[in-house]
């Protein structure tokens, strides 16, 4: 059931300049590889956000393993790599890795959810909408749309400054598992829409348990997108949608990760059976 619909309006954060050209930025290979976590027969998908690193929800995956689940947390394609690696990829080379991580892990478990921060949430209600393996999803800050011009103006600023740089929301700035790129390619934002718009028109179709999570000082991704989620989940077999008043983007590492590690955490063992 449904939290409460009562949710604070935040202006959306995204500060940056835009340019011709852009500083080159690649991640330490080893800092944010893939990781793997835990054993036993429940599995758990664990999908970072856009422009981001795996590490973002090793914290969860640390606890989840330590309570009988297996984790793992692919690099979406282009992701954890350079800048223009991900220039070069779009929405479907993200959830193809996404698949088969989610492939990789039936291997071994005979049920699997998928948890996801930021556009990794929206990727995990793709692959519920999509997949009937999925056993059960938790969005943690989960756009479905991003507020401002942006929708409009970047398919035709993209031919003429190609990049942006973009300044950290305050609550990402000391978080060292918060890693992302702060140099991005316009088109692959076009991407991250394009994957938005497909996930709006498929939230009917999910049938597995969603959890929503978002935090109510978010100044990256509105809070109200959590509403909306909620509100598109028709055939959903349970719905729970909780706002964090005092918590940013960043739910894994951030005020309430303790407690929101345990929601977590309480909500899989309760749809993600060991026996399914």
């Amino acid at each position: 059931m449904i939290a409460s619909k009562r949710v604070p309006v935040r202006k959306e954060y995204l500060g940056g300049i835009f340019r011709f050209a852009r500083a080159p930025q690649a991640f330490d290979p080893e800092a944010v590889a893939p990781w793997r976590l835990g054993e036993g027969k429940r599995g758990v998908l664990l999908v970072h956000g856009f422009a981001g690193t795996p590490p973002e929800l090793r914290r969860l995956g640390e606890h989840l393993a330590a309570n009988g689940f297996r984790c793992y947390a692919p690099a979406l394609a282009g992701h954890a790599s350079t800048t223009e690696e991900m220039a070069k990829t779009g929405f479907r080379d993200w959830v193809r890795t996404a698949r088969a991580g989610l492939d990789e892990l039936l291997l071994s478990c005979n049920s699997v959810a998928v948890v996801g921060q930021s556009m990794g949430g929206t990727i995990a209600l793709h692959l519920a909408a999509t997949d009937t393996r999925v056993q059960a999803v938790t969005t943690l800050a989960a756009p479905l749309w991003l507020g401002g011009p942006w929708p409009i103006v970047l398919p035709w600023m993209r031919f003429v400054f190609p990049w942006h740089s973009v300044t950290p929301a305050p609550e990402l700035g000391s978080e060292e598992a918060m890693q992302s790129y702060t140099w991005r390619s316009n088109r692959t934002v076009i991407e991250l829409f394009r994957l938005m718009r497909l996930v709006r028109g498929e939230l009917g179709r999910i049938c597995a348990p969603v959890l929503i999570i978002h935090g109510g000082a978010d100044r990256a991704i509105n809070p109200r997108n959590s509403y909306d989620i909620a509100r598109g989940l028709r055939h959903s077999q349970a719905i729970k949608w909780i706002i964090y008043p005092r918590s940013g983007h960043a739910l894994s590492v951030g005020a309430d990760a303790t407690r929101i590690n345990q929601r977590v955490l309480e909500w899989l063992d309760r749809h993600c059976p060991a026996t399914a």
